[in-house]
């Protein structure tokens, strides 16, 4: 791939995001697919909230960036079946997963789809200029706070059962991650201090409590009181979420005025580079322990697109360009403009089905280059 601002735009309006269009909304029951075949036919025989909600952000991002009516009419369809039945109607949030005619299958009350329940809606807002993604956002928000969120020792718990019991499981830095990427885009849409002290108390949680202070490293499962999980949970970390909290915490810099945190982000970035990239050919694990060993020597591709974001980020253009370009070869399914989502170490594709959950880090990392190379 030619690496120039029409390419991009080429790639993600002609390409990709038709695909999903084309094949990834469901014809005969609504809302999206969560993941195509090879030859581009439905496997799931459910729906998940998370995937509705990333798709409901990617088509809303395109439109924003100028894709035609299309992606905003695509993003609306996805919103309107995500309101009519994932909505819990009795207790109110959102049920986590659906029969594909959208009949409730496991109705938890999820956090990390939670969060990107609020990114989508902040994005559809900037979308279509309506008000009523925001009104979503702050009664969806208002039960988490009431519902899931722990007072005693920061964020909020994981999940809760249909009527908002708490349901006993380990704590994740990941949802509050995606919780901090919602509430920055919240409060760039509106302004409203209340996104922006939850930004801030989800920075002060990774600062606190995630982020290792001595190595940098950032853990992935904590006990009730954020301590590291035991056994060897506790010592797992993923390079791909350093690096996302690396363009997390410059975005944080930037809508916040509080470059405090960039130390934080040169700290992970440098344990994820140092530990959690293959010196072969520069793309990353899967997994690596808190002390560098490498655990899982697969390569996502959601990693990659991470891992670009935070060269940009760090103003690194040439090397994000260059990672870019490693990654679409590594990557695409030429012929249709899909993406392969699992290698391994050697470059063998070994996971054949796409999930639709990528096209959220394939877009808004592609937004991200072509907004540094557009400014």
């Amino acid at each position: 791939m030619s690496l120039t601002a029409a390419s991009i735009r080429a790639h993600l309006f002609e390409d990709l995001l038709p695909l999903w269009r084309d094949h990834g909304v469901d014809r005969s029951y609504g809302g999206f697919l969560g993941r195509l075949s090879p030859e581009l036919h439905q496997v799931d025989s459910f729906k998940r909230l998370v995937v509705q909600a990333r798709q409901v952000y990617a088509f809303s991002h395109a439109s924003i960036l100028g894709a035609g009516d299309w992606a905003l009419d695509t993003a609306t369809h996805g919103l309107e079946f995500m309101l009519d039945k994932f909505w819990d109607p009795v207790h109110g949030g959102w049920f986590f997963t659906t029969r594909l005619d959208g009949a409730p299958l496991d109705p938890r009350k999820d956090t990390y789809a939670h969060a990107f329940v609020l990114f989508a809606l902040a994005y559809n807002a900037r979308a279509s200029g309506e008000r009523e993604p925001l009104h979503w956002a702050t009664r969806t928000l208002d039960l988490m706070e009431d519902r899931l969120e722990d007072t005693t020792h920061g964020g909020f718990f994981e999940a809760a059962s249909p009527s908002w019991e708490l349901l006993s499981e380990p704590r994740r830095q990941n949802p509050h991650m995606h919780l901090l990427e919602a509430f920055l885009a919240l409060y760039e849409v509106t302004e409203e201090s209340r996104y922006r002290d939850w930004a801030r108390r989800i920075a002060d949680l990774l600062r606190g409590r995630f982020q290792d202070e001595q190595s940098g490293c950032l853990g992935e499962y904590f006990t009730e009181d954020w301590q590291p999980a035991a056994g060897d949970k506790g010592q797992s970390t993923e390079p791909g979420h350093h690096f996302e909290w690396v363009w997390l915490l410059h975005e944080y810099a930037r809508l916040m005025n509080d470059e405090s945190v960039l130390e934080n982000a040169k700290a992970l970035f440098a344990f994820a580079s140092k530990h959690g990239v293959d010196p072969n050919d520069g793309l990353c694990f899967d997994e690596v322990s808190r002390s560098g060993e490498i655990l899982r020597d697969t390569k996502r591709m959601w990693p990659q697109t991470e891992f670009v974001k935070a060269l940009v980020a760090r103003g690194e253009t040439d090397a994000a360009k260059v990672l870019l370009d490693r990654v679409f070869e590594a990557y695409i399914k030429h012929g249709h403009g899909g993406w392969s989502d699992h290698l391994t170490r050697e470059g063998e594709v070994f996971s054949k089905d796409m999930p639709a959950t990528s096209i959220y880090h394939i877009t808004l990392c592609l937004s991200e280059v072509l907004r540094t190379i557009e400014s």
